[in-house]
């Protein structure tokens, strides 16, 4: 039982615990996509059932499979330490739409841990997700980012296309202390600063700071380009690149192939 040998601790490894839960995620990403997805996000090719071009549409929607993904991935979580450890953790949504999506319980349904997910869908040309969570708001050593990628893939039947679903292609849970970190420490290369929960960036044209417009947190963001690729970025740091260059593969963009040529 190594996931109990750890949260039995009070100040348990974050990183251990990572580990563990990927193999978790793991398995949850092979249920997802071999069962609910193609069950029950399914629809016919684009051809006869079109997805929405409109921008706000676009977003609309690409935030609605988002939010189903996370009820499916995190059931599949969920049942799996079920099965592992009865009823020693269970993974609840949180009722209120704020940080976290998740929290890891004990069977008292006390707070073990917080996970928050983030899913990109590969076909968006902005890749807008991002991670904004304050960092006052961020326990470094008891809170998990989730992330996944996303794409359509093809249902084929006798050589014919016959619709589409939703299929994760890229998935990891880290540090979100460790994200959040180096987060910050781009804003800080780039002369920006943190007042409470608000955070501002320098405006040349204005000759002041003003509040960052939303660009904080964006995923392709996070890592600043001075630092992309450099050995001594943390191994938290060295995955969450991993899982931007599979992402970076499927985005029309390829974002980070440019920027290494």
């Amino acid at each position: 039982m190594p996931l109990k040998k750890f949260l039995s601790k009070p100040n348990f490894d974050i990183y251990a615990v990572a580990k563990l839960f990927n193999s978790i995620l793991d398995e949850a990403v092979v249920k997802v996509n071999t069962e609910f997805s193609p069950r029950r996000l399914s629809k016919l090719p684009r051809e006869i059932e079109p997805l929405p071009i409109d921008t706000r549409q676009l977003s609309s929607y690409r935030t609605r499979i988002g939010t189903m993904l996370e009820y499916a991935l995190s059931t599949a979580i969920d049942e799996i330490l079920e099965a592992q450890y009865k009823d020693d953790y269970r993974l609840t949504f949180a009722p209120a739409h704020e940080y976290p999506d998740f929290f890891l319980r004990n069977n008292a349904l006390a707070v073990l841990m917080k996970i928050e997910m983030k899913a990109v869908d590969a076909d968006s040309d902005e890749q807008a997700a991002r991670f904004g969570t304050p960092t006052s708001l961020i326990n470094p050593d008891k809170d998990l980012l989730l992330l996944v990628g996303w794409e359509w893939q093809k249902i084929i039947r006798r050589g014919k296309i016959i619709g589409e679903f939703p299929y994760i292609f890229a998935s990891v849970i880290l540090s979100a202390g460790e994200i959040a970190k180096e987060r910050d420490e781009r804003l800080t290369i780039t002369g920006g600063k943190i007042e409470g929960e608000t955070v501002y960036v320098y405006s040349k044209k204005k000759r002041a700071y003003v509040v960052d417009p939303g660009n904080y947190g964006k995923f392709w963001r996070i890592i600043h380009s001075n630092r992309r690729n450099l050995e001594e970025l943390s191994d938290t740091m060295k995955e969450f690149e991993k899982f931007l260059e599979k992402i970076g593969e499927k985005t029309p963009r390829q974002r980070l192939k440019r920027k290494k040529e």
